[in-house]
């Protein structure tokens, strides 16, 4: 699935989808402040699914060369397809934007983070696992053991997702303690993590440009034992 905020949080299951914290069910007990949301990209999404997509096409390629004329481009299309399906299973299923809101209050900070993934991606991965599958046992007659590996993940794409929902996390973060805050201007984010990191209070907070140097100076006038750290770039901040 996709990006998961670091937890050192206890949390507690209510469902098959929701996951809640102590401290989000705690601080829900506050005034609200202000509160606001946020839609993200996780930094690695488009990478990551491309790379799944680069090993069927890697195995196209490899087909093409090996396979006789009657069947290579058979084989060729076959998992060049197969990869751009790949490409956008693992971006849009596995690893999709996520939606944050979040609730400041005077005692600490709680929010949801939810999986973005219309109902609608669901229905089309279902139809396009299954018809995977018998495209993939048609096509070991003619590609080889090669297409068996269509066939499986096709069965993967019907079935692993029939009952699959998007995940909706709740975390909370309570201002107390000592620790450190990596910022990256840039992302408008914010990494909580108090000290020692083993059960301690952590959140990972973005928010609007235009809302960013609020947020955070409410963060730093309540966590002032805290250290805060500018990231260099983006791959140094993590998210």
């Amino acid at each position: 699935m996709g990006e998961t905020t670091k937890s050192h949080q206890n949390v507690k299951a209510d469902g098959a989808n929701h996951y809640y914290s102590e401290q989000y069910l705690e601080l829900q007990k506050e005034p609200i402040l202000y509160e606001w949301e946020i839609d993200h990209t996780p930094r690695e999404a488009w990478s990551s699914s491309l790379l799944m997509g680069g090993v069927f096409w890697l195995i196209a390629l490899v087909t093409f060369i090996n396979g006789n004329s009657h069947n290579a481009w058979f084989s060729l299309w076959f998992f060049l397809i197969f990869g751009v399906i790949s490409v956008f299973y693992c971006r849009y299923l596995t690893d999709p934007n996520q939606l944050y809101h979040y609730r400041m209050t005077a005692k600490g900070i709680y929010y949801t983070q939810q999986d973005k993934i219309p109902e609608v991606a669901y229905t089309i991965m279902r139809g396009i696992g299954g018809l995977l599958i018998v495209g993939s046992i048609i096509a070991v007659g003619l590609v080889g053991p090669l297409a068996l590996a269509g066939a499986g993940t096709g069965a993967f794409l019907a079935f692993k997702i029939t009952n699959m929902k998007p995940r909706i996390r709740h975390y909370g973060c309570i201002f107390k303690g000592s620790g450190e805050l990596s910022v990256f201007g840039k992302l408008c984010g914010i990494e909580i993590m108090e000290i020692p990191y083993s059960g301690g209070e952590y959140a990972l907070v973005f928010s609007q440009p235009e809302e960013y140097q609020r947020v955070l100076g409410d963060i730093t006038r309540a966590l002032p034992s805290y250290k805060v750290i500018e990231a260099a770039n983006r791959k140094e901040f993590g998210y």
